[in-house]
């Protein structure tokens, strides 16, 4: 009998667990759209510029704990190749999208202190530091993982960026390129 109750007892966990509802977002009627600055460099600065950017005007116009662009609503993302005042070819993305945010969690101190991170602009790799891995454990944090951020790219930054690279199937290496931080910045 005791059994019984056992089973039933984690059939009623299991159902607790599955009725929960997903946090509901809140989400601003208007969307915000921002723009890069110019740069060689797709992957490595416009693409990730234009959501530094997108961070930036969100906060200056909404306010804080509105900046995740993960949460964000109705997005898009353009990429065009635009010549500078000197006439060469250079790489500039525009990103728009509605800001949201959980409807009861306040999130404004870990999205105010991203902000103060350079964008990613060269490879990161093991041994890494500085601001730029900064951001990138920002982006980490972002998508879920639990990592210090502390500007240290160490065996749990490593560990984290392989695990990115394996979920969004990205080549295994635990090395921040051109399509991984994409990937992190989208």
């Amino acid at each position: 009998m005791t059994s019984f109750f056992r089973i039933l007892g984690a059939l009623i966990a299991l159902a607790t667990i599955f009725a929960m509802p997903a946090q509901a977002l809140q989400c601003k009627s208007d969307s915000v759209t921002a723009t890069s600055r110019l740069y060689l460099s797709k992957s490595f600065g416009a693409y990730p510029g234009s959501w530094a950017a997108w961070r930036k005007k969100v906060k200056a116009d909404v306010g804080n704990g509105w900046q995740a662009w993960r949460r964000a609503k109705k997005t898009k993302i353009e990429c065009n190749r635009v010549k500078n005042d000197n006439g060469r070819n250079r790489w500039q993305c525009t990103r728009s999208g509605t800001p949201c945010r959980p409807g009861k969690e306040d999130h404004a101190t870990a999205d105010a202190q991203c902000d103060d991170y350079p964008v990613i602009t060269e490879k990161l790799r093991r041994r890494s530091d500085g601001g730029q891995v900064k951001m990138l454990q920002c982006l980490l944090t972002a998508h879920g993982f639990k990592i210090k951020i502390d500007g240290d790219f160490g065996s749990s930054t490593v560990k984290a960026v392989r695990e990115f690279q394996k979920k969004n199937k990205l080549s295994i290496d635990g090395v921040v390129g051109d399509l991984t931080a994409e990937k992190l910045s989208s």
